[in-house]
């Protein structure tokens, strides 16, 4: 057992360690607006003083690790943002032409063939990933495709107009650079 596990906010709810700190307070330091006052020098006001003491110490514990945590997630928030626009910045235009499908049918979910080197590749970059009502290791084969969705944060980087040109391209443009397997499979 070590010391991180015994103030471990799980297991010690913060809002009890609340209440006994504000209780306390009154009860020690509150002066003329408390009805009872606490004396530490008997002998139930010793053991009610000292777990206040225990609590207050507990809870500025637990505030202490929040603050730390929301930092931790702050930056790492930012790394991965850097990462997913180094990726993104990186593809090949195989690669960001299947992702453009994405915002061009405007869709979350969209069928691929599962053995092209193109959706490999994005799959190992975790770029897109296998959708399956069975769980991530398992999915069901539809003649030779399955249904992919793309990365939530990652797409949440994308500004179509501008990383795909969208604003640009004509139509006839748009058709001829979209992935061999997805031509002529709709229209927009």
């Amino acid at each position: 057992m070590s010391i991180k596990d015994i103030f471990e906010i799980k297991k010690l709810p913060s809002v009890f360690f609340l209440v006994i700190a504000v209780v306390g307070a009154f009860l020690f330091y509150g002066g003329k607006y408390v009805l009872i006052k606490a004396d530490p020098k008997t002998p139930i006001g010793f053991y009610t003083y000292i777990a206040w003491l225990i609590s207050c110490g507990l809870l500025v514990t637990n505030i202490i690790k929040f603050i730390i945590t929301q930092i931790r997630r702050f930056f790492l928030t930012r790394k991965y943002r850097k990462e997913y626009k180094e990726t993104l910045r990186n593809l090949d235009p195989y690669e960001v032409s299947v992702i453009r499908e994405f915002f061009l049918q405007r869709r979350h979910a969209l069928e691929f063939p599962y053995d092209n080197p193109v959706i490999a590749g994005l799959l190992s970059k975790e770029v897109i990933f296998i959708t399956s009502s069975l769980g991530p290791n398992n999915f069901i084969v539809k003649g030779g495709n399955t249904t992919f969705t793309m990365n939530k944060y990652m797409r949440n980087q994308i500004e179509p107009n501008e990383y795909f040109g969208l604003n640009k391209l004509n139509q006839q443009q748009i058709e001829e650079s979209r992935p061999y397997f997805l031509k002529g499979s709709w229209n927009f």
